[in-house]
Order: C-alpha cells, then structure tokens, then sequence
C-alpha cells in the first residue's frame, strides 16, 4: 500500500520542485558543514599512524572505495529517476 502513496507522490511533483529539493538539500549540506567544528578530526590519529595507513593503502583499497562511491551514486540516481 505504501508504493501507491509513493507513486501518486511523484505524480504530483514537478521537475522544478525536485530540483528546488536537491539543490535546498545541497545548500544546506554547504551550510551546516560551515558551522560545525570539525577541528577535533585532525586529533583523531598520530601522525606515525597517518604515515603508516597511507604507505599500506593499495590499489585494491582504491578499487573498493571507489565501488562504494559507485554504489552510492547509483542509488541517489535511482531515486531522482523515480521522480522525473
């Protein structure tokens, strides 16, 4: 029951007020990552332990995150096309 909600949902919506959502969505990612302090990452690892992490990191490890970025745009894809 729940699909129906969802497909007359995007029946209503305009390609303007999707693109309204996203771009309000984007702006306020920008903004809110401006506020906050994020100075407290930097104390997360020693700097041996930085060296270290990247001489290990491969070529494979590069492959992985990249298939999660993969993954990641795929499904945000997948929901703009259900809207349009």
């Amino acid at each position: 029951m729940d699909f129906f909600i969802i497909t007359s949902f995007t029946k209503d919506i305009s390609r303007v007020d999707l693109i309204g959502i996203l771009l309000g969505h984007f702006i306020f990612a920008i903004a809110l990552t401006k506020l906050l302090d994020w100075s407290w990452l930097k104390d997360l690892m020693s700097e041996e332990d930085k060296l270290r992490m990247l001489k290990s990191y491969t070529w494979k490890d590069l492959l992985v995150d990249g298939a999660i970025v993969t993954v990641v745009l795929g499904i945000i894809f997948l929901i703009i096309s259900i809207f349009l």
